[in-house]
């Protein structure tokens, strides 16, 4: 037995935590901060909490509420410099995914040299980069435990995956009440995602005992209360196991990588402008039944955390009972397919081909080619 399991990330996760970042900033003895947030966020009034938090600390802060969904190269250098000139010493985030990601990135930017692209890869960044308070207001990226982040490459169109050891925020700050009353929609998207991080961490070929452990206690939770969730955003109880699934997952995926449906979401996120957890959810049913043909076992056994009632089939006769029952979730809460969000066909043979390249693709448990991508994106689009 041999495995490498880590997370880079110390974990508090309680409703109200996210009014204690100030107090958390001071016991790391910085006096200038930078608070990353979108425009969502500063809506639904996440971001006054934190920056009363900060101010009240007596912290000198910077604001930046420029990120969009899907964060490029571009938006990253600029956040840089604007930090660079504020001469900020940590950086708070609060957000989701993508607000993550663009501060991980913008802290890699404070100590390592421009531009970010340079770094599209695993263990390329040299450098510790400023400290990252995560506050993620969206149960589904785990970027707040990973040691990655996923930023748009304007010039390639191409999504870069920059992992490794300087890339994961110090702290993480879990606040389940951040996600009460989000929108169904964004509610869907989100579980989805994180559903597709528990399943594809474990069946991916990294895949190890306590990978395995997180991502099946995730895909229970994910998966029996995302429908609540979506239903009824105001239910703390759905939102919180919701919330703590994401975590576990992220926990699997850190080390396990992921697969062929995170690969595939990339490329069509790029080319199609779908967001990152419907584009999963979308694929994510077909991309199990085509890696069932290497591993039934494994995806028996996501079943069976599903709470499905197949102890007692086959595995090959579970595989299609379970299948159904994750494309009967994405229905039942209303994930579009490809086509509905606006797809084109024309785009698949481009998009298979991205996927091919991606880093996830090397530990999907079969090697795809261009054709199974493409059979897998036609099943998704109807």
């Amino acid at each position: 037995m041999h495995f490498h399991f880590s997370i880079p990330s110390s974990v508090a996760f309680a409703p109200g935590t996210a009014e204690t970042v100030g107090h958390l900033l001071l016991g790391f003895e910085v006096s200038k901060v930078l608070c990353i947030y979108d425009s969502e966020v500063k809506k639904a009034g996440h971001a006054a909490t934190v920056l009363s938090s900060l101010k009240a600390a007596k912290l000198e802060v910077t604001e930046w509420g420029e990120v969009q969904p899907n964060p490029t190269d571009e938006l990253v250098e600029a956040g840089a410099l604007l930090a660079k000139e504020a001469g900020v010493e940590a950086i708070v985030a609060v957000g989701g995914g993508s607000v993550i990601d663009a501060a991980k990135a913008v802290s890699i930017l404070m100590t390592n040299e421009s531009p970010i692209n340079q770094y599209d890869g695993i263990n390329l960044v040299k450098n510790p980069g400023v400290q990252v308070i995560a506050i993620p207001t969206t149960a589904g990226s785990a970027s707040e435990v990973t040691s990655f982040t996923v930023i748009t490459d304007t010039t390639q169109q191409k999504k870069m995956v920059i992992g490794g050891q300087n890339v994961g925020a110090r702290v993480a700050l879990v606040d389940p009440r951040l996600t009460v009353g989000a929108p169904p929609a964004l509610t869907a998207s989100t579980g989805m995602a994180a559903l597709a991080h528990a399943i594809e961490a474990y069946l991916s070929v990294a895949n190890s005992i306590p990978t395995d452990i997180n991502a099946l206690k995730a895909i229970e939770l994910i998966f029996s209360n995302l429908p609540e969730a979506v239903q009824n955003g105001c239910n703390m109880a759905a939102r919180t196991n919701i919330f703590l699934g994401s975590i576990l997952a992220g926990f699997a995926y850190n080390s396990a990588i992921l697969g062929l449906a995170h690969s595939i979401s990339h490329p069509l996120c790029v080319y199609s402008g779908v967001p990152h957890g419907f584009a999963n959810a979308a694929v994510l049913p077909y991309v199990m039944e085509y890696n069932g043909q290497a591993v039934p076992e494994r995806v028996k056994d996501v079943g069976v955390a599903m709470g499905l009632d197949i102890k007692n089939l086959a595995a090959n006769e579970a595989l299609p009972v379970t299948i159904a029952a994750v494309l009967n979730l994405s229905r039942t809460i209303g994930i579009p397919t490809l086509k509905e969000l606006g797809v084109s066909r024309d785009d698949f043979e481009k998009i298979a081909l991205d996927s091919l390249k991606e880093i996830s693709t090397i530990f999907n448990p079969r090697n795809p080619s261009k054709e199974d991508v493409v059979a897998i994106l036609e099943k998704a689009f109807q």
